[in-house]
């Protein structure tokens, strides 16, 4: 009876629009789709239960070559995590060729080891944010608002 009561509060935070983990973050009824371009496999994994806690729809490549190999058979994300250390193409340079290819995904750099010269390289190749790892829900949440107000 009392797993039965828990279901349906999930069920009714679902309906109501925020998470059942009780962060109160928002659920958008729109489908995203997020590429992540991560070689760690273990951060593959909590990136992947992190999006789709939040109902986002998500693809995993493990270098940059094959993020852009991805994105030039048209393939669209709304989103485009992109790691620093990446084999054969690092974060930024992937960065760079992305935004030349003229996609407008919403990028979103990640590094284990922040440091300002990294920030600024990100962010000069095109990055809409930076963020130090591990996700943050709640940071995920807040970037798909803004995005679905947009």
């Amino acid at each position: 009876m009392e797993q039965q009561s828990k279901i349906n509060n999930n069920e009714k935070s679902i309906q109501q629009g925020f998470s059942p983990s009780g962060c109160g973050d928002l659920i958008s009824t729109r489908k995203f789709t997020e590429l992540v371009v991560d070689n760690d496999p273990i951060c593959q994994i909590i990136e992947k239960a992190i999006l789709e806690s939040q109902g986002v729809e998500t693809q995993f490549v493990g270098s940059g070559k094959d993020t852009l190999d991805l994105l030039a058979t048209g393939a669209n994300f709304d989103i485009i995590i992109i790691a620093w250390v990446l084999p054969m193409m690092n974060g930024v340079e992937t960065t760079r060729q992305i935004r030349a290819m003229g996609i407008r995904s919403k990028l979103l750099a990640v590094t284990a080891c922040f440091d300002e010269r990294k920030k600024k390289a990100f962010l000069d190749a095109g990055v809409d944010e930076f963020i130090e790892k591990p996700l943050n829900p709640k940071k995920v949440a807040s970037i798909m608002r803004e995005m679905k107000n947009d």
